[in-house]
C-alpha cells in the first residue's frame, strides 16, 4: 500500500499531488485486481482479452483486432492468447483466404473465466458513496 500521506503532507503544488495520487491509486487499484483474479490464473491482460473476446459480435476477432479494441495497451498480446489457448479458454484458427490471419474464438471455458474474473475486478471497494463516484467520474473524463 503506498504511503499517500507522504504526497498528502508534501511540499508539491496541489496539481502535483493530484498527479502523485493518481499514480498511486492507480497502482493500488492494479495490484487488488491482480490479487482478486489470482486463483483462476489469469493476468490482467488475459481477462481483457477474454472481455474483448466475449464481447465482440462476431464471436472472434483477429490478433490485431484484439489489441485495437483493448483498453490497455499490452506488449503481451502474442504470450497472453498462447497461455489461454494452453488453458483451453481461447481457439486460434488460420485463415483459409490469407495465411498470415489468426482468428481467436473464445470458448465457453474461457466465458466462465471472464465472468468470474468480472465478478471480483468489478466489485472492488472505491468507498465512495454514489454521489462521489459521480462527482469523480466527471473529474476524470475531464482529464
Amino acid at each position: 500500500m503506498a504511503n499517500k500521506g507522504l504526497i498528502i503532507n508534501s511540499d508539491l503544488d496541489t496539481g502535483q499531488k493530484v498527479v502523485a495520487l493518481i499514480a498511486c491509486i492507480a497502482q493500488e487499484m492494479v495490484t487488488e485486481m491482480e490479487r482478486s483474479i489470482k486463483h483462476l490464473n489469469l493476468s490482467l491482460t488475459q481477462v481483457q482479452i477474454l472481455h474483448v473476446l466475449s464481447h465482440s459480435p462476431e464471436g472472434r476477432l483477429t490478433v490485431n483486432q484484439i489489441k485495437g479494441a483493448m483498453v490497455v495497451d499490452s506488449p503481451n498480446v502474442s504470450r497472453s492468447l498462447n497461455k489461454l489457448m494452453e488453458n483451453e479458454l481461447i481457439v486460434k484458427e488460420r485463415s483459409t483466404e490469407d495465411q498470415r490471419v489468426v482468428h481467436i474464438t473464445v470458448t465457453d471455458k474461457g466465458r466462465e473465466y471472464h465472468d468470474e474474473a468480472d465478478k471480483f475486478i468489478v466489485d472492488l471497494p472505491l468507498n465512495l458513496n454514489d454521489e462521489e463516484k459521480e462527482k469523480l467520474y466527471q473529474l476524470l473524463v475531464k482529464l
